[in-house]
């Protein structure tokens, strides 16, 4: 990047911090940090910094830089960094932090993260320090104990919340659901399971009724109805079974699954 850049970028920085506190009287102890990105079109040969990377514009013919921005929670940018193109997101984070309290001092604030742009290894990096990041819904089984248990906080009108440190008291999970999400995705399972099981009950009358003698035929329409309903797949299990000579399908909704389901819905 040009000198003439950088020094522009670096007056920015200092030329935002305090008016911003002076004016709207901004907090910064809690910061919130995020990427984004800008491509050209051409060869932008004389700037090293334009490179071909992951694009968040779907243009991954061009060349780009990535721009990263810390603001506070009522948006008011604090500082910002840029970065090459081909710039991993993961590595950014300590170089960005490091500048910060280079700049700020090491106040203790609280930092914001987008799930995609940490790993792992920047987590350990924070520990004890405060953070706050998305986990993958992924993670949820492990918290089906507290999920299915009451005692979650109404922090607004439509969100609740409950805290779950982990056994090792390093980390606190907040589990959040959302009332409006969850309605949302009721509606869509209930929709799916009921199409499910309409396709399950019409499968087993054309076996009861003799017109699939099969077991592979079976078995291959049944899985096309798993297929099909992926969203509800997990709560029913099925198998074909033979008595006499004569094949049935039986199916049943697994107990506890749709409890379970109904826990995390909104979360």
């Amino acid at each position: 990047m040009p000198g003439s850049l950088v020094a522009a970028q670096n007056e920015t920085r200092a030329a935002s911090h305090g008016p911003l506190q002076e004016l709207f009287r901004a907090e910064f102890d809690v910061l919130l940090y995020d990427l984004t990105s800008s491509y050209v079109e051409g060869a932008a040969e004389k700037d090293p910094m334009m490179q071909r990377g992951y694009s968040r514009d779907h243009r991954p013919d061009c060349k780009q830089v990535i721009i990263a921005l810390i603001v506070n929670q009522e948006g008011f940018p604090l500082s910002y960094e840029t970065f090459d193109g081909n710039r991993a997101d993961v590595t950014t984070v300590e170089t960005v932090l490091r500048m910060v309290e280079r700049k700020y001092g090491k106040a203790r604030r609280v930092w914001v993260f987008d799930r995609g742009i940490v790993s792992e290894e920047n987590l350990a990096a924070r520990r004890g320090a405060q953070y706050l990041v998305g986990t993958p819904r992924a993670k949820l089984k492990q918290f089906e104990k507290h999920l299915l248990e009451d005692g979650s906080e109404q922090v607004r009108p439509d969100v609740e919340v409950k805290l779950v440190p982990t056994p090792q008291g390093e980390e606190t999970y907040a589990l959040c659901r959302s009332t409006a999400r969850r309605a949302k995705e009721e509606a869509i399972h209930s929709r799916f399971s009921t199409r499910m099981e309409k396709a399950l009950a019409s499968l087993r009358k054309r076996v009861a009724e003799g017109k699939l003698k099969d077991r592979n035929k079976i078995e291959r329409r049944a899985g096309q109805i798993q297929a099909r309903h992926p969203q509800v797949v997990d709560l029913y299990a099925m198998k074909v079974v033979e008595t006499s000579g004569i094949l049935s399908l039986q199916w049943q909704a697994i107990p506890g699954r749709r409890a379970w389901q109904l826990a995390r819905e909104g979360a």
